[in-house]
Protein backbone atom coordinates (compact mmCIF):
# COMPACT_ATOMS: atom_id res chain seq x y z
CA UNK A 1 0.00 0.00 0.00
CA UNK A 2 3.02 2.13 1.06
CA UNK A 3 4.60 1.68 -2.24
CA UNK A 4 1.42 2.24 -4.09
CA UNK A 5 0.85 6.01 -2.24
CA UNK A 6 4.66 7.06 -3.41
CA UNK A 7 4.82 5.59 -6.70
CA UNK A 8 1.15 7.69 -7.29
CA UNK A 9 2.31 10.53 -6.01
CA UNK A 10 5.52 10.78 -7.74
CA UNK A 11 3.66 10.87 -10.53
CA UNK A 12 1.93 13.73 -9.32
CA UNK A 13 4.89 15.33 -7.95
CA UNK A 14 6.68 15.42 -10.94
CA UNK A 15 4.08 17.26 -13.28
CA UNK A 16 2.92 19.21 -9.88
CA UNK A 17 6.49 20.99 -9.56
CA UNK A 18 9.05 20.06 -12.82
CA UNK A 19 6.33 21.29 -15.47
CA UNK A 20 5.93 24.40 -13.41
CA UNK A 21 8.34 27.61 -13.32
CA UNK A 22 9.43 28.68 -9.92
CA UNK A 23 8.03 31.21 -7.40
CA UNK A 24 9.22 34.39 -7.52
CA UNK A 25 10.05 34.30 -3.99
CA UNK A 26 11.54 31.35 -2.74
CA UNK A 27 8.90 31.35 0.52
CA UNK A 28 5.76 32.37 -1.83
CA UNK A 29 2.67 29.78 -2.45
CA UNK A 30 2.47 28.01 -5.05
CA UNK A 31 -0.45 28.99 -7.09
CA UNK A 32 -3.28 27.17 -6.16
CA UNK A 33 -1.41 25.53 -3.49
CA UNK A 34 -4.19 25.53 -1.02
CA UNK A 35 -6.87 25.72 -3.34
CA UNK A 36 -7.96 22.22 -2.41
CA UNK A 37 -6.83 21.97 1.46
CA UNK A 38 -10.22 21.46 3.00
CA UNK A 39 -10.94 18.33 0.27
CA UNK A 40 -7.80 17.11 0.92
CA UNK A 41 -8.00 17.12 4.78
CA UNK A 42 -11.25 16.11 4.70
CA UNK A 43 -10.72 12.42 5.81
CA UNK A 44 -7.76 10.22 6.73
CA UNK A 45 -7.50 8.98 3.17
CA UNK A 46 -7.04 11.83 1.37
CA UNK A 47 -4.92 13.32 3.63
CA UNK A 48 -2.59 10.58 2.93
CA UNK A 49 -1.98 12.42 -0.67
CA UNK A 50 -0.15 15.49 1.12
CA UNK A 51 1.82 13.22 3.79
CA UNK A 52 3.18 11.50 0.97
CA UNK A 53 3.70 14.38 -0.94
CA UNK A 54 6.23 15.96 1.95
CA UNK A 55 7.72 12.59 1.88
CA UNK A 56 8.50 12.83 -1.24
CA UNK A 57 9.72 16.11 -1.54
CA UNK A 58 11.72 16.42 2.00
CA UNK A 59 13.90 13.02 1.55
CA UNK A 60 15.42 13.26 -1.94
CA UNK A 61 17.45 16.14 -0.96
CA UNK A 62 21.13 15.10 -2.62
CA UNK A 63 19.40 12.25 -4.90
CA UNK A 64 19.33 12.90 -8.79
CA UNK A 65 15.61 12.39 -9.84
CA UNK A 66 14.26 11.57 -13.18
CA UNK A 67 13.41 14.53 -15.60
CA UNK A 68 14.66 17.33 -12.98
CA UNK A 69 16.08 19.14 -16.38
CA UNK A 70 15.09 22.61 -14.80
CA UNK A 71 17.60 21.68 -11.56
CA UNK A 72 14.72 22.33 -9.30
CA UNK A 73 15.67 19.93 -6.51
CA UNK A 74 18.84 19.45 -7.20
CA UNK A 75 21.98 18.46 -10.03
CA UNK A 76 20.26 18.11 -13.15
CA UNK A 77 22.47 14.72 -14.06
CA UNK A 78 25.25 12.78 -12.15
CA UNK A 79 25.29 12.16 -8.43
CA UNK A 80 27.37 13.57 -5.35
CA UNK A 81 29.39 10.65 -6.00
CA UNK A 82 31.07 12.37 -9.23
CA UNK A 83 31.48 15.86 -6.88
CA UNK A 84 33.27 13.89 -4.23
CA UNK A 85 35.99 11.87 -5.91
CA UNK A 86 34.29 8.49 -6.12
CA UNK A 87 33.63 8.16 -9.72
CA UNK A 88 35.09 9.76 -12.59
CA UNK A 89 32.70 11.76 -14.90
CA UNK A 90 34.67 11.33 -18.08
CA UNK A 91 31.67 11.59 -20.94
CA UNK A 92 28.87 13.82 -20.94
CA UNK A 93 30.31 17.04 -20.66
CA UNK A 94 26.32 18.77 -20.56
CA UNK A 95 25.86 16.83 -17.37
CA UNK A 96 26.24 19.03 -14.09
CA UNK A 97 28.49 17.15 -12.22
CA UNK A 98 31.15 17.08 -15.19
CA UNK A 99 31.13 20.87 -15.13
CA UNK A 100 31.16 21.11 -11.53
CA UNK A 101 34.55 18.83 -11.47
CA UNK A 102 36.43 20.85 -13.98
CA UNK A 103 35.05 24.40 -13.11
CA UNK A 104 33.66 24.60 -9.52
CA UNK A 105 30.26 25.42 -8.66
CA UNK A 106 28.49 28.78 -9.15
CA UNK A 107 25.53 30.95 -7.94
CA UNK A 108 24.69 31.46 -11.37
CA UNK A 109 24.88 29.65 -14.37
CA UNK A 110 23.85 30.14 -17.89
CA UNK A 111 19.72 29.43 -16.88
CA UNK A 112 20.15 31.94 -14.12
CA UNK A 113 20.32 28.91 -10.88
CA UNK A 114 23.01 28.33 -9.20
CA UNK A 115 25.15 25.73 -10.14
CA UNK A 116 25.61 23.35 -7.10
CA UNK A 117 24.45 20.04 -5.78
CA UNK A 118 21.42 21.76 -4.17
CA UNK A 119 17.64 23.61 -5.49
CA UNK A 120 17.70 25.88 -2.57
CA UNK A 121 14.66 26.85 -3.28
CA UNK A 122 12.77 23.01 -3.54
CA UNK A 123 14.35 22.81 0.24
CA UNK A 124 11.66 25.69 1.29
CA UNK A 125 9.13 24.30 -0.81
CA UNK A 126 9.53 20.90 0.96
CA UNK A 127 8.83 22.82 4.64
CA UNK A 128 6.01 24.45 3.68
CA UNK A 129 4.59 21.56 2.52
CA UNK A 130 5.34 19.77 6.08
CA UNK A 131 4.07 23.06 7.73
CA UNK A 132 0.79 22.98 5.47
CA UNK A 133 0.07 18.62 6.83
CA UNK A 134 0.99 20.13 10.58
CA UNK A 135 -1.56 23.22 10.40
CA UNK A 136 -4.50 20.85 8.32
CA UNK A 137 -4.28 17.86 10.24
CA UNK A 138 -6.43 18.37 12.89
CA UNK A 139 -9.25 18.95 10.57
CA UNK A 140 -9.62 15.21 9.75
CA UNK A 141 -12.40 13.78 10.97
CA UNK A 142 -11.37 10.13 11.20
CA UNK A 143 -7.99 9.83 12.61
CA UNK A 144 -7.42 9.64 16.44
CA UNK A 145 -5.94 12.30 18.99
CA UNK A 146 -2.80 10.37 18.74
CA UNK A 147 -2.97 9.62 15.02
CA UNK A 148 -2.78 13.28 14.57
CA UNK A 149 -0.12 14.28 16.66
CA UNK A 150 2.22 11.40 15.17
CA UNK A 151 1.93 12.87 11.74
CA UNK A 152 2.52 16.28 13.25
CA UNK A 153 5.95 14.66 14.54
CA UNK A 154 6.81 13.42 11.61
CA UNK A 155 6.53 16.30 9.59
CA UNK A 156 8.58 18.18 12.36
CA UNK A 157 11.53 15.18 11.37
CA UNK A 158 10.86 15.86 8.32
CA UNK A 159 11.86 19.58 8.08
CA UNK A 160 14.65 18.62 10.67
CA UNK A 161 15.72 16.79 8.17
CA UNK A 162 15.47 19.54 5.37
CA UNK A 163 17.07 22.24 7.32
CA UNK A 164 20.19 19.67 8.89
CA UNK A 165 20.95 18.73 4.80
CA UNK A 166 20.98 22.49 4.13
CA UNK A 167 23.11 22.86 7.69
CA UNK A 168 25.86 21.22 5.84
CA UNK A 169 25.76 22.51 2.63
CA UNK A 170 25.41 26.25 3.38
CA UNK A 171 26.13 27.19 6.96
CA UNK A 172 23.12 29.38 8.76
CA UNK A 173 20.35 29.34 6.74
CA UNK A 174 16.91 31.19 7.14
CA UNK A 175 14.47 29.86 9.64
CA UNK A 176 10.46 29.66 9.12
CA UNK A 177 8.28 27.81 11.51
CA UNK A 178 4.97 28.03 9.25
CA UNK A 179 3.31 28.71 6.66
CA UNK A 180 3.86 31.86 5.38
CA UNK A 181 0.51 33.93 4.45
CA UNK A 182 0.85 36.72 1.21
CA UNK A 183 0.89 39.80 3.79
CA UNK A 184 4.31 38.20 6.10
CA UNK A 185 7.21 39.37 5.70
CA UNK A 186 9.07 37.50 3.35
CA UNK A 187 12.87 38.86 3.70
CA UNK A 188 14.11 36.24 6.37
CA UNK A 189 17.89 36.77 7.05
CA UNK A 190 19.96 33.65 7.33
CA UNK A 191 19.97 32.56 11.21
CA UNK A 192 23.48 32.20 12.43
CA UNK A 193 24.83 28.41 12.16
CA UNK A 194 24.48 27.81 16.01
CA UNK A 195 20.84 29.25 15.60
CA UNK A 196 20.08 26.42 12.74
CA UNK A 197 21.66 23.90 15.03
CA UNK A 198 19.74 24.79 17.47
CA UNK A 199 16.48 24.94 15.58
CA UNK A 200 17.57 21.60 13.74
CA UNK A 201 17.99 20.07 17.53
CA UNK A 202 14.46 21.37 18.70
CA UNK A 203 12.62 19.99 16.41
CA UNK A 204 14.16 16.55 16.52
CA UNK A 205 13.60 16.73 20.22
CA UNK A 206 9.50 18.09 19.50
CA UNK A 207 9.47 14.85 17.23
CA UNK A 208 11.00 11.94 19.33
CA UNK A 209 8.19 11.67 22.05
CA UNK A 210 4.78 11.65 19.67
CA UNK A 211 6.67 8.94 17.13
CA UNK A 212 6.12 5.09 17.26
CA UNK A 213 9.13 2.68 17.28
CA UNK A 214 7.83 0.48 14.41
CA UNK A 215 4.93 0.96 11.81
CA UNK A 216 2.60 -1.88 10.08
CA UNK A 217 3.95 -3.91 6.63
CA UNK A 218 1.81 -1.32 4.84
CA UNK A 219 3.34 1.44 6.19
CA UNK A 220 6.94 0.84 6.21
CA UNK A 221 8.54 3.94 4.97
CA UNK A 222 7.70 6.58 7.64
CA UNK A 223 9.91 7.60 10.19
CA UNK A 224 10.00 6.25 13.18
CA UNK A 225 11.18 7.31 16.58
CA UNK A 226 14.52 6.90 15.88
CA UNK A 227 14.59 8.76 12.83
CA UNK A 228 14.73 12.35 14.95
CA UNK A 229 17.14 11.00 17.07
CA UNK A 230 19.48 10.61 13.49
CA UNK A 231 19.16 13.68 12.35
CA UNK A 232 20.17 14.99 15.27
CA UNK A 233 23.19 12.59 15.66
CA UNK A 234 24.34 13.57 11.76
CA UNK A 235 23.41 17.40 12.81
CA UNK A 236 26.11 16.97 15.37
CA UNK A 237 28.84 15.06 14.05
CA UNK A 238 28.71 18.09 10.93
CA UNK A 239 28.45 20.74 13.88
CA UNK A 240 31.75 19.17 16.06
CA UNK A 241 33.90 18.27 12.61
CA UNK A 242 36.64 21.16 12.14
CA UNK A 243 35.05 23.28 8.88
CA UNK A 244 32.44 24.67 11.52
CA UNK A 245 33.44 24.18 15.33
CA UNK A 246 36.90 25.98 14.28
CA UNK A 247 37.88 30.24 15.86
CA UNK A 248 38.41 31.07 12.07
CA UNK A 249 35.81 30.27 8.94
CA UNK A 250 37.63 28.73 5.85
CA UNK A 251 37.35 32.41 4.31
CA UNK A 252 36.31 35.63 5.99
CA UNK A 253 32.70 36.94 5.60
CA UNK A 254 33.64 39.56 7.11
CA UNK A 255 30.98 40.69 10.14
CA UNK A 256 29.03 37.89 9.49
CA UNK A 257 31.37 34.60 10.11
CA UNK A 258 28.88 33.39 12.60
CA UNK A 259 26.99 32.35 9.27
CA UNK A 260 30.06 29.69 8.99
CA UNK A 261 31.45 29.07 11.90
CA UNK A 262 30.76 29.17 15.34
CA UNK A 263 33.38 31.05 16.19
CA UNK A 264 35.67 28.87 18.96
CA UNK A 265 36.76 24.98 19.05
CA UNK A 266 34.13 23.88 21.34
CA UNK A 267 35.21 20.73 21.77
CA UNK A 268 31.58 19.51 24.39
CA UNK A 269 30.35 19.04 20.92
CA UNK A 270 32.03 15.86 20.31
CA UNK A 271 30.17 14.67 23.71
CA UNK A 272 27.68 15.64 22.61
CA UNK A 273 27.36 13.33 19.50
CA UNK A 274 28.88 10.85 21.08
CA UNK A 275 25.34 10.87 23.36
CA UNK A 276 23.27 11.28 20.33
CA UNK A 277 24.82 8.37 18.31
CA UNK A 278 24.32 6.39 21.80
CA UNK A 279 21.21 7.23 21.70
CA UNK A 280 20.60 5.95 18.21
CA UNK A 281 22.42 2.64 18.45
CA UNK A 282 20.37 1.94 21.71
CA UNK A 283 16.96 2.43 20.43
CA UNK A 284 18.14 0.64 17.27
CA UNK A 285 19.36 -2.62 18.53
CA UNK A 286 15.72 -1.93 21.50
CA UNK A 287 13.81 -2.33 18.04
CA UNK A 288 15.52 -4.70 16.13
CA UNK A 289 17.76 -3.41 13.78
CA UNK A 290 21.20 -4.43 13.65
CA UNK A 291 24.39 -4.78 11.58
CA UNK A 292 23.76 -7.87 9.52
CA UNK A 293 26.72 -10.12 10.29
CA UNK A 294 26.39 -13.82 9.36
CA UNK A 295 29.89 -14.51 8.73
CA UNK A 296 29.54 -13.76 4.51
CA UNK A 297 30.86 -10.44 4.49
CA UNK A 298 29.77 -10.17 0.86
CA UNK A 299 26.60 -11.15 1.03
CA UNK A 300 26.03 -9.56 4.39
CA UNK A 301 27.03 -5.54 3.05
CA UNK A 302 25.43 -6.61 -0.12
CA UNK A 303 22.47 -7.14 1.86
CA UNK A 304 22.81 -3.92 3.98
CA UNK A 305 23.08 -1.84 1.25
CA UNK A 306 20.97 -2.64 -1.69
CA UNK A 307 17.94 -5.35 -0.12
CA UNK A 308 14.37 -3.08 0.37
CA UNK A 309 13.84 -3.77 4.02
CA UNK A 310 16.41 -5.10 5.58
CA UNK A 311 17.41 -5.00 9.08
CA UNK A 312 20.30 -2.33 9.01
CA UNK A 313 18.70 0.58 7.24
CA UNK A 314 16.53 3.03 9.24
CA UNK A 315 15.09 5.00 6.54
CA UNK A 316 15.38 4.56 2.76
CA UNK A 317 14.27 7.35 0.16
CA UNK A 318 10.70 5.07 -1.16
CA UNK A 319 9.70 7.81 -3.12
CA UNK A 320 11.23 7.07 -6.91
CA UNK A 321 12.62 3.39 -6.95
CA UNK A 322 14.56 3.55 -10.47
CA UNK A 323 17.32 6.26 -10.36
CA UNK A 324 19.03 6.07 -13.49
CA UNK A 325 21.62 8.21 -12.45
CA UNK A 326 23.01 5.54 -10.14
CA UNK A 327 21.59 2.06 -12.64
CA UNK A 328 24.46 0.81 -14.85
CA UNK A 329 21.69 -0.51 -17.62
CA UNK A 330 21.29 3.21 -18.18
CA UNK A 331 23.38 5.30 -19.97
CA UNK A 332 23.57 8.06 -16.92
CA UNK A 333 24.78 5.34 -14.67
CA UNK A 334 26.42 3.16 -17.10
CA UNK A 335 29.07 5.41 -18.71
CA UNK A 336 30.54 6.47 -15.60
CA UNK A 337 32.61 4.52 -13.24
CA UNK A 338 35.03 4.22 -10.01
CA UNK A 339 37.62 6.71 -9.34
CA UNK A 340 41.50 5.37 -9.08
CA UNK A 341 41.36 7.35 -5.79
CA UNK A 342 38.44 5.09 -4.56
CA UNK A 343 39.77 1.61 -5.80
CA UNK A 344 42.89 2.76 -3.36
CA UNK A 345 40.46 2.72 -0.06
CA UNK A 346 39.76 -0.64 0.07
CA UNK A 347 41.83 -3.25 1.38
CA UNK A 348 42.75 -6.60 0.42
CA UNK A 349 41.07 -9.39 2.35
CA UNK A 350 43.73 -9.95 4.88
CA UNK A 351 43.86 -6.45 5.82
CA UNK A 352 47.05 -4.62 3.88
CA UNK A 353 46.95 -1.89 1.22
CA UNK A 354 46.73 -3.28 -2.40
CA UNK A 355 49.49 -2.31 -5.16
CA UNK A 356 48.81 -0.86 -8.71
CA UNK A 357 51.03 0.01 -11.15
CA UNK A 358 51.74 3.56 -12.40
CA UNK A 359 51.06 4.73 -16.03
CA UNK A 360 53.24 1.84 -17.38
CA UNK A 361 51.35 -0.98 -18.53
CA UNK A 362 50.71 -4.27 -16.86
CA UNK A 363 48.70 -7.24 -18.27
CA UNK A 364 44.78 -7.29 -17.64
CA UNK A 365 45.14 -10.83 -15.71
CA UNK A 366 47.15 -9.00 -12.78
CA UNK A 367 44.54 -6.23 -12.97
CA UNK A 368 41.35 -9.29 -12.57
CA UNK A 369 43.85 -11.13 -9.96
CA UNK A 370 44.39 -7.80 -7.51
CA UNK A 371 40.85 -6.99 -7.62
CA UNK A 372 40.16 -10.77 -6.59
CA UNK A 373 42.59 -9.96 -4.01
CA UNK A 374 40.24 -7.36 -2.29
CA UNK A 375 37.56 -7.04 0.47
CA UNK A 376 34.37 -8.10 -0.19
CA UNK A 377 32.95 -4.50 0.28
CA UNK A 378 34.51 -3.81 -3.53
CA UNK A 379 33.16 -6.91 -4.79
CA UNK A 380 29.45 -5.43 -3.68
CA UNK A 381 29.88 -2.27 -5.24
CA UNK A 382 31.74 -2.80 -8.54
CA UNK A 383 31.92 -5.19 -11.73
CA UNK A 384 35.19 -4.92 -13.06
CA UNK A 385 35.88 -5.01 -16.67
CA UNK A 386 35.14 -7.94 -18.38
CA UNK A 387 34.09 -9.81 -15.57
CA UNK A 388 30.80 -10.87 -14.08
CA UNK A 389 29.33 -8.70 -11.49
CA UNK A 390 30.02 -10.72 -8.09
CA UNK A 391 27.11 -9.41 -6.71
CA UNK A 392 24.90 -10.95 -9.04
CA UNK A 393 27.16 -14.08 -10.00
CA UNK A 394 24.84 -16.00 -11.62
CA UNK A 395 22.52 -13.29 -13.75
CA UNK A 396 23.04 -12.86 -17.43
CA UNK A 397 21.90 -8.97 -16.94
CA UNK A 398 24.83 -8.47 -14.46
CA UNK A 399 27.49 -9.81 -17.43
CA UNK A 400 30.09 -7.83 -18.52
CA UNK A 401 28.79 -7.38 -22.05
CA UNK A 402 25.18 -6.25 -20.74
CA UNK A 403 26.40 -3.63 -18.95
CA UNK A 404 29.30 -2.39 -21.42
CA UNK A 405 26.28 -1.91 -23.76
CA UNK A 406 24.66 0.50 -21.09
CA UNK A 407 27.14 3.01 -22.39
CA UNK A 408 26.89 3.28 -25.74
CA UNK A 409 25.96 6.63 -26.17
CA UNK A 410 29.59 7.76 -26.94
CA UNK A 411 30.84 4.67 -27.44
CA UNK A 412 31.74 2.06 -24.74
CA UNK A 413 35.44 2.60 -25.35
CA UNK A 414 37.08 4.52 -22.09
CA UNK A 415 34.01 4.00 -19.49
CA UNK A 416 35.12 1.37 -17.58
CA UNK A 417 37.22 2.49 -14.98
CA UNK A 418 38.05 1.11 -11.89
CA UNK A 419 34.53 -1.09 -12.11
CA UNK A 420 31.38 -0.07 -13.04
CA UNK A 421 28.47 0.79 -10.08
CA UNK A 422 26.77 -2.12 -8.90
CA UNK A 423 26.70 -1.38 -5.15
CA UNK A 424 22.45 -0.90 -4.94
CA UNK A 425 21.82 -4.18 -6.67
CA UNK A 426 23.11 -6.96 -4.77
CA UNK A 427 21.16 -10.24 -6.09
CA UNK A 428 18.88 -8.31 -7.48
CA UNK A 429 18.80 -10.40 -11.05
CA UNK A 430 16.40 -8.13 -13.60
CA UNK A 431 14.85 -5.93 -10.66
CA UNK A 432 16.07 -2.47 -11.61
CA UNK A 433 14.85 -0.23 -8.81
CA UNK A 434 16.45 0.01 -5.11
CA UNK A 435 15.53 2.12 -2.21
CA UNK A 436 18.24 4.77 -1.54
CA UNK A 437 19.75 4.16 1.87
CA UNK A 438 19.29 7.23 3.63
CA UNK A 439 20.16 6.33 7.20
CA UNK A 440 22.04 2.88 7.81
CA UNK A 441 23.12 1.87 11.18
CA UNK A 442 26.47 1.31 10.35
CA UNK A 443 26.61 5.20 10.18
CA UNK A 444 26.25 5.81 13.70
CA UNK A 445 28.97 3.39 14.38
CA UNK A 446 31.29 5.15 12.44
CA UNK A 447 29.99 8.47 13.81
CA UNK A 448 31.15 7.02 17.58
CA UNK A 449 34.58 5.78 15.92
CA UNK A 450 35.43 9.42 14.62
CA UNK A 451 33.77 11.10 17.61
CA UNK A 452 35.26 8.38 20.42
CA UNK A 453 38.55 9.47 18.67
CA UNK A 454 38.24 13.02 18.95
CA UNK A 455 37.42 13.41 22.71
CA UNK A 456 40.91 11.51 23.45
CA UNK A 457 38.61 8.15 24.10
CA UNK A 458 40.70 5.53 21.86
CA UNK A 459 39.34 2.55 23.59
CA UNK A 460 35.34 3.05 22.35
CA UNK A 461 36.54 4.18 19.49
CA UNK A 462 38.28 1.10 18.62
CA UNK A 463 35.73 -0.82 19.77
CA UNK A 464 32.66 0.89 17.49
CA UNK A 465 35.13 1.03 14.52
CA UNK A 466 35.89 -2.82 14.69
CA UNK A 467 32.25 -3.38 14.79
CA UNK A 468 32.05 -2.42 10.74
CA UNK A 469 35.33 -4.01 10.06
CA UNK A 470 34.71 -7.27 11.38
CA UNK A 471 31.24 -7.70 9.11
CA UNK A 472 33.49 -6.47 6.57
CA UNK A 473 35.77 -10.15 7.17
CA UNK A 474 38.67 -7.16 8.11
CA UNK A 475 40.99 -8.04 11.06
CA UNK A 476 40.46 -5.54 13.84
CA UNK A 477 42.27 -2.15 14.41
CA UNK A 478 44.70 -1.90 17.36
CA UNK A 479 46.13 1.66 16.76
CA UNK A 480 45.50 4.49 19.84
CA UNK A 481 47.43 7.08 18.26
CA UNK A 482 44.92 9.81 17.56
CA UNK A 483 45.98 11.27 13.92
CA UNK A 484 46.85 7.39 12.81
CA UNK A 485 43.25 6.13 13.76
CA UNK A 486 41.61 9.59 12.43
CA UNK A 487 42.81 8.79 8.95
CA UNK A 488 41.72 4.99 9.27
CA UNK A 489 38.01 6.08 10.78
CA UNK A 490 38.12 8.45 7.60
CA UNK A 491 39.04 5.71 5.00
CA UNK A 492 36.85 3.02 6.82
CA UNK A 493 33.81 5.92 6.12
CA UNK A 494 35.05 6.03 2.47
CA UNK A 495 34.22 2.45 1.73
CA UNK A 496 31.61 1.46 3.97
CA UNK A 497 29.52 4.33 2.60
CA UNK A 498 30.70 4.58 -0.99
CA UNK A 499 28.25 6.27 -3.44
CA UNK A 500 25.62 7.00 -0.43
CA UNK A 501 26.00 10.71 -1.09
CA UNK A 502 28.37 10.87 2.74
CA UNK A 503 32.00 11.29 1.23
CA UNK A 504 30.65 14.99 -0.39
CA UNK A 505 30.15 16.30 2.44
CA UNK A 506 33.07 14.62 4.85
CA UNK A 507 35.83 15.49 2.62
CA UNK A 508 34.82 19.10 3.19
CA UNK A 509 33.91 19.00 6.80
CA UNK A 510 37.00 17.10 7.52
CA UNK A 511 39.00 19.99 5.49
CA UNK A 512 41.39 17.24 4.11
CA UNK A 513 44.53 18.26 3.45
CA UNK A 514 44.78 17.26 -0.58
CA UNK A 515 41.26 17.97 -1.01
CA UNK A 516 42.69 20.36 -3.76
CA UNK A 517 45.71 17.78 -4.62
CA UNK A 518 43.35 14.49 -6.22
CA UNK A 519 40.49 14.15 -3.52
CA UNK A 520 38.02 17.33 -5.29
CA UNK A 521 40.68 19.64 -6.97
CA UNK A 522 44.09 18.26 -8.65
CA UNK A 523 45.15 15.32 -11.12
CA UNK A 524 42.40 12.74 -10.84
CA UNK A 525 43.26 9.47 -11.93
CA UNK A 526 41.15 6.52 -13.44
CA UNK A 527 42.07 2.43 -14.56
CA UNK A 528 42.16 2.50 -18.08
CA UNK A 529 42.27 -0.19 -20.63
CA UNK A 530 43.86 -1.09 -24.27
CA UNK A 531 42.54 -3.81 -25.72
CA UNK A 532 43.03 -6.87 -27.38
CA UNK A 533 44.43 -6.66 -31.08
CA UNK A 534 41.40 -5.83 -33.37
CA UNK A 535 39.40 -4.88 -30.42
CA UNK A 536 38.02 -0.94 -30.05
CA UNK A 537 36.19 -1.37 -26.85
CA UNK A 538 35.89 -4.57 -24.74
CA UNK A 539 32.54 -6.49 -23.43
CA UNK A 540 34.67 -10.03 -22.07
CA UNK A 541 37.51 -11.05 -20.58
CA UNK A 542 39.33 -12.12 -23.99
CA UNK A 543 38.72 -7.95 -25.51
CA UNK A 544 41.45 -6.89 -23.04
CA UNK A 545 45.12 -7.06 -23.19
CA UNK A 546 46.23 -4.53 -20.02
CA UNK A 547 45.60 -1.79 -17.68
CA UNK A 548 47.21 1.14 -16.39
CA UNK A 549 46.64 4.38 -14.25
CA UNK A 550 46.22 7.27 -15.76
CA UNK A 551 45.07 10.87 -15.41
CA UNK A 552 41.85 11.60 -16.50
CA UNK A 553 40.59 14.99 -15.97
CA UNK A 554 42.20 17.95 -13.68
CA UNK A 555 39.72 18.23 -10.51
CA UNK A 556 38.53 22.02 -9.73
CA UNK A 557 38.93 23.49 -6.16
CA UNK A 558 38.92 26.86 -4.63
CA UNK A 559 38.11 27.34 -0.82
CA UNK A 560 34.80 28.65 -1.74
CA UNK A 561 33.64 25.15 -2.71
CA UNK A 562 33.90 24.54 1.17
CA UNK A 563 30.05 25.78 1.31
CA UNK A 564 27.42 25.98 -1.45
CA UNK A 565 26.67 28.97 -3.37
CA UNK A 566 22.74 30.91 -2.79
CA UNK A 567 21.50 31.70 -5.92
CA UNK A 568 22.00 34.76 -7.57
CA UNK A 569 18.66 36.19 -8.25
CA UNK A 570 17.99 34.89 -4.54
CA UNK A 571 21.06 36.79 -3.34
CA UNK A 572 20.10 40.19 -5.22
CA UNK A 573 17.11 40.76 -3.31
CA UNK A 574 19.10 42.25 -0.44
CA UNK A 575 18.60 40.18 2.22
CA UNK A 576 20.07 36.99 1.57
CA UNK A 577 23.99 37.12 2.47
CA UNK A 578 26.04 34.64 -0.12
CA UNK A 579 28.26 32.57 1.17
CA UNK A 580 32.10 34.07 0.32
CA UNK A 581 33.72 33.24 -2.83
CA UNK A 582 31.17 33.41 -4.79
Amino acid sequence: MKKLIYTTLILVFFSQVFSCKLEDHFLEKSLGSDVNVDSIFSSKQKSLSAIAQAYAMSLQSGITLRYDNGRISGLKAGTLSHLSGEVNDVKFSWEDTYKIQRSGMVASDSDGKALSSDGFVFNYQSIRQCYLVIENIDKVPDLTEVQKKSIKAEMYTLIAYRYEEMFKRYGGVPIIEGTLSVDSDLNIPRATLRATLNHIIALCNKAISDLPDSYNASEKGRVTKGIPMCIKAEALMYAARPLFNSNMPYMSLGGNNNLICFGTQDASLWQQAIEANEQVIRWATANGYQIINTGNPLADYGTAVATPNNREVLLAFKSQSFIEAYNPHSQPGGANSMSYLQLTQYYKTDGTNQTWTGENWESYATYVNKCNELEARFKASAAIAGQQAWNNPSSHYWSSETLANASTWEKRAGSEGAGRRVKFFYMADTRDWFEFPLYRLAEFYLNLAEAYNEAGNPAQALQNLNVIRSRAGLPNVTETGQDVLRKLVQREWAVEFYEENHRYFDVKHWKLTDIANGIIGGEKKGVVFEYAPGKSEGWNAWDYASYAVKPVYTGYWDNSQYLEPFPQSEVNKGYLIQNPGY
